[in-house]
């Protein structure tokens, strides 16, 4: 065997590069070098909300591999909830389960994450290779600044892996809606669909929500390209029949998610489902400092120097210096509809964010349905980032076809012009953005506070002013290189190259650089941040012994502040805990616990010194009190010393307890009555409405109710009782109209009781005792979900096997389609 010629193995590397995997490698190799440190550990990021969500994860991991079920029931946190129905996180979307399924849960918070920047730049890439017909090389160029710009990757940050998900799809939905509008059928609008299904299953419905809006203003602007310069209703109607038909394919494949959560909210289960007005609709939006950091980030986006309205700042909304500045350039290069569309539509988005400070949102709250069941505007500017990097996208298109180094001398001397003002301008900006007493003056309202006036002093010396020149520096860079392409004396290529090298050095800045700190000397902060899981995840002797415990019967902890190193800590251990946040926390349940802060849990335990120093007062404990003891609080969790003890609170009722007396009354008196003792609730019951059958106070029954539980899963628990009179079961249970109750095998009716638990009538006598909880809403979902997906995906097969024996068309490669279909509108970019 002889070893290949010079010539032939430059030939073979040459021919790398006319290879697509080659490119989907080369995103794999820049995850591998810039996220190697965390990939070849076993440590996980810091990601805020994931850390608060590590119960849910271990919860359903064990669900499914210890009890070979998927909960509709989630026990870990707030004396449990309905999973599906309130939001269950990303437990139904397809990648996230196979991740949790193959890695330890602290690694596959991560994991996932990271194989979503990757899909970014796959999906990226074969939009403009697919979409827009550019070479694999600028294709490769563009996705890598999707995959990477700091608004996307910032997010691991802040934990937001469903923002995430939907960011690193939007490149395929708009694909595919792009391929749908050129040449309309039911292929194009089927992978339309698949798209919006799979955003829709990621859980986040507010960002899907958001994607359906550009996805619907592009069919507007299509339509009317259709009806007023080819003045064909026939096709008009075609792109609206396909267009909804995608639309609808997607709310199908999704509705296994959507539908329940839907519902949920509608029917006023949830927290949510209460109006909170103007305020809470505005909350959390961009502001004025934000959209100037969209400039530069360092102007007030980079967590601890942030100055602006906000509470804080998690993430940052830069999509990158090079990428806005060739997206400018695209527009003025070729003013077309298209690329107006995509221009308008970020600058609305960006005007949308701004919350209260733009007539746009006032305007859509006011008429457009959803908009005020939602917060957090600003979700919507990852269409920003989208656009812009689209646009840079194009203009580098135009580059790599010779249309700026081909101009004729009229259009060349423009342009040289163009850019000579250009630069003469960044140099201005610089230089006035530079004074202090002149940026201070624009934003004088927002530094009223002496602390953000404090920070803001830091970081514009320290932080923005650097970067500002740096900035300048990338601008003017780049638009002398691109005055050598218009001279001549720079070649297409050796633009995109130089281009793509800045623009990665300034994404990758702000991705993984980091910053000193402002809370201590000597420590940095960024984005991107490694922590040892064993900080959060500890093998503790009290911890060990309730998890043992609590495989005999089932009983809940109460975690007094700093007790365990994460919100909703419990479950990790498989105990159950009665504080913790959720979204969608059912109502009921938030009043009963005395709101987010737990108020009613610790009356009576907390005390007040002659300072007003509030101490726990721990001779209490033992006692507990009524909110307590109904919600099967046997043990406090507290930290002393850094030492985790576990404390009993002999006074709890159990999970299943005996009430030979009941009282009706109104749902707005309850708590009122625990508070003051108007009726004792270790043997009476207060039910919300009569029971059907009238049952007996009798206060003669004596004796104790045993309870010896057969099975404790999620989705079933069965116990055997054996009760000493007439009365009613008091179940510890949060009252929820999906759960079935069946005392020797007969479903019984159940009643709302304390306020939030539920009771069944019983007599005397031994029985069994089955808990089934249920979802409301899923069971047609779920039908027309996996229904939809059969048909669909015979439909993909045939489609397949037809593609073998037909060669597609030219036509029909450059819209990467295989079956004939109608024609659409030929979008000109």
């Amino acid at each position: 065997m002889t070893n290949k010629t010079p010539e032939k193995r430059e030939s073979s590397l040459k021919m790398l590069f006319h290879k697509t995997w080659f490119y989907y490698a080369g995103f794999a190799v820049l995850l591998l070098l810039i996220f190697g440190q965390f990939i070849f550990s076993d440590m996980m990021f810091y990601s805020s909300d994931q850390l608060g969500g590590l119960d849910a994860r271990y919860f359903l991991k064990d669900s499914i591999l210890k009890f070979k079920q998927f909960p509709v029931w989630f026990n870990s946190r707030l004396s449990g909830m309905p999973s599906i129905d309130a939001i269950f996180g990303d437990a139904i979307y397809p990648p996230s389960m196979v991740m949790h399924l193959l890695f330890s849960i602290p690694r596959s918070i991560g994991m996932k994450m990271l194989f979503h920047v990757f899909l970014a730049g796959v999906f990226f890439f074969l939009l403009m290779r697919k979409g827009f017909g550019c070479s694999r090389v600028l294709s490769f160029v563009c996705g890598t600044f999707y995959m990477l710009n700091p608004q996307f990757v910032s997010l691991i940050y802040g934990g937001h892996d469903g923002k995430m998900y939907v960011i690193a799809l939007l490149p395929f939905v708009v694909w595919r809606l792009k391929a749908l509008m050129e040449r309309p059928g039911i292929r194009n609008a089927s992978f339309m669909g698949l798209g919006i299904g799979m955003m829709l299953l990621t859980s986040h419905i507010q960002m899907t929500y958001f994607v359906l809006w550009g996805l619907f203003f592009y069919w507007l602007v299509s339509m009317g390209i259709v009806l007023v310069q080819k003045k064909s209703k026939g096709t008009a109607v075609s792109l609206t029949l396909y267009f909804w038909l995608g639309i609808f394919i997607g709310i199908g494949i999704g509705l296994v998610q959507l539908l329940p959560s839907y519902m949920y909210v509608k029917n006023a289960f949830s927290v949510r489902g209460v109006d909170r007005g103007f305020e809470y609709a505005a909350s959390w939006s961009m502001h004025w400092p934000e959209i100037f950091s969209l400039w530069v980030p360092e102007f007030v986006n980079y967590l601890d120097y942030y100055w602006g309205e906000n509470p804080f700042k998690l993430n940052t909304e830069y999509a990158g210096a090079i990428a806005l500045l060739l997206g400018v350039l695209a527009v003025i290069r070729k003013p077309g509809v298209y690329r107006y569309f995509w221009a308008g539509f970020t600058l609305f988005v960006l005007s949308y964010s701004l919350g209260a400070h733009s007539f746009i949102f006032k305007l859509a709250y006011h008429i457009v349905p959803g908009v005020s069941k939602f917060r957090a505007a600003s979700m919507i500017t990852f269409w920003n980032s989208f656009g812009v990097v689209l646009l840079a996208g194009l203009f580098l298109k135009d580059v790599a076809e010779g249309k700026l180094s081909g101009m004729n001398e009229v259009s060349q001397k423009k342009w040289i012009k163009g850019i000579l003002l250009a630069i003469g301008g960044c140099l201005a900006v610089t230089l006035l953005f530079s004074n202090k007493g002149f940026v201070q003056s624009l934003f004088a309202s927002v530094l009223t506070d002496q602390n953000k006036q404090a920070i803001f002093n830091i970081n514009f010396t320290e932080q923005f002013v650097p970067y500002l020149w740096l900035w300048m520096f990338f601008a003017i860079g780049t638009l002398l290189l691109l005055y050598g392409v218009i001279k001549g004396k720079v070649s297409a290529s050796f633009f995109i190259i130089a281009v793509f090298i800045l623009g990665l050095v300034d994404v990758l800045r702000i991705d993984i650089g980091k910053k000193p700190s402002l809370r201590s000397n000597g420590q940095k902060i960024g984005f991107i941040q490694l922590m040892d899981p064993a900080r959060l995840i500890r093998q503790e002797e009290a911890l060990n012994r309730l998890s043992n415990e609590m495989k005999v019967a089932p009983f809940r902890c109460f975690s007094l502040p700093g007790a365990m190193p994460v919100q909703n800590g419990e479950g990790i251990y498989g105990l159950e805990g009665v504080g913790g946040f959720h979204d969608n926390e059912l109502k009921w349940y938030r009043d009963f616990r005395g709101d987010q802060q737990d108020r009613n849990f610790f009356s009576s335990l907390i005390g007040f010194s002659g300072d007003g120093q509030a101490y726990l007062k721990t001779e209490e404990l033992q006692n507990g009190n009524p909110y307590l003891n109904l919600a099967n609080v046997q043990y406090y969790l507290i930290r002393s010393q850094g030492k985790l003890m576990a404390i009993r609170n002999e006074s709890a009722l159990g999970r299943i307890s005996f009430a030979s007396r009941y009282v009706v009354m109104d749902s707005s008196q309850i708590l009122s009555a625990l508070n003051d003792g108007s009726y004792d609730y270790r043997n009476t019951v207060a039910l919300t409405t009569a029971p059907e059958i009238q049952q007996v106070n009798d206060d003669s029954i004596k004796g104790n109710m045993s309870v010896f539980w057969k099975k404790y899963s999620p989705n079933y628990r069965k116990a055997e009782i054996s009760v000493p009179g007439n009365g009613f079961l008091r179940i510890s249970e949060i009252y929820y109209p999906g759960w079935e109750i069946r005392i020797d095998g007969k479903r019984t009716d159940y009643y709302q009781a304390d306020y939030c638990w539920m009771a069944v009538p019983i007599t005397g006598g031994k029985h069994v005792i089955e808990l089934i909880p249920h979802s409301l809403f899923i069971g047609k979902a779920v039908a027309v979900s996996i229904g939809l997906l059969s048909l669909l995906s015979m439909y993909w097969l045939f489609l397949m096997a037809y593609g073998k024996k037909r060669k597609t068309s030219s036509v029909n490669k450059s819209s990467n389609v295989s079956m004939p279909e109608k024609s659409g509108v030929l979008i000109e970019y």
